[in-house]
């Protein structure tokens, strides 16, 4: 049965993300507190705010984590707009908000509230982030589903063989082609069962026909390969993806979840 695909900015906790990528798989490689100590390699930022990153904030960040009994290794830090709080980019894991001392984990939206409007602080950080993972992935690594005429958008689309909004996604896929919309897939297993089905598929000869025969509910095998399941799945994680299908645009924005082609076309602005 369906049960109805979210369509709000995906946010998870840091502890259950972190529960679910140690169980996400055999081959899923939770990052040791050791890199914690490697934090002079972190990409710390700065800008002409007056609310410059504290030099040693990867550091003390890095510790507090190990402390508490998080292995997570910190990526990046930005400032914000918001004096005393910062941006962290955490490997696998979605990034979080922290104080200057970085003792304290600040999770969910940062609003700014103005002149009879409120403005989300939080999703453009997001959405910068996505543009440079997606920016980074390996156009080979993905399942993707062209139109037969000139591409007019593109989209990146999470998605589980077994979850039911993205089979339903799957089925529209005739009709989202000929709306000019090319699909890069991205593997995102829901559960440690359905990973080796997506390594099956990633692994296969012709994705597009593994694909398309897992989404039809038909088993697929191939001779184990070198596959990006995992890695893809770390990403997802990174921009909090919490559920399939996560659909993203290519300047970053999350879309939402199952969308109808129509509603699909007119997100990304395609007439």
């Amino acid at each position: 049965m369906l049960t109805q695909a979210p369509h709000i900015p995906l946010r998870t906790s840091l502890l259950a993300m972190m529960v679910a990528l140690s169980a996400c798989s055999s081959n899923s490689q939770p990052v040791s507190g050791q890199a914690n100590a490697d934090q002079s390699k972190t990409n710390v930022t700065s800008n002409a705010t007056n609310n410059a990153v504290p030099a040693d904030l990867a550091q003390k960040f890095g510790q507090n984590l190990t402390k508490a009994g998080l292995n997570a290794k910190v990526i990046d830090i930005q400032p914000t707009e918001v004096n005393g709080i910062f941006w962290v980019t955490l490997q696998g894991l979605p990034a979080v908000f922290t104080t200057a001392d970085g003792q304290y984990i600040l999770q969910g939206d940062l609003v700014k509230l103005g002149q009879n409007q409120i403005t989300d602080v939080t999703a453009p950080l997001i959405q910068a982030k996505a543009v440079k993972l997606f920016n980074q992935l390996d156009h080979s690594d993905m399942v993707v589903y062209k139109p037969a005429t000139a591409t007019k958008a593109v989209a990146y689309v999470f998605t589980d063989p077994d979850c039911g909004y993205c089979r339903k996604l799957h089925s529209e896929m005739a009709e989202i082609n000929a709306k000019g919309i090319e699909i890069h897939y991205l593997a995102w297993p829901r559960s440690p069962q359905t990973v080796p089905k997506m390594q099956a598929i990633w692994c296969s000869e012709d994705r597009n026909a593994a694909m398309d025969a897992a989404k039809a509910g038909l088993s697929v095998s191939a001779p184990s390969c070198k596959d990006p399941v995992t890695a893809q799945q770390q990403l997802g994680m990174q921009l909090g993806v919490n559920g399939t299908p996560a659909i993203y645009s290519v300047d970053g924005r999350y879309l939402g979840g199952y969308l109808p082609a129509a509603e699909l076309a007119k997100q990304l602005g395609v007439q």
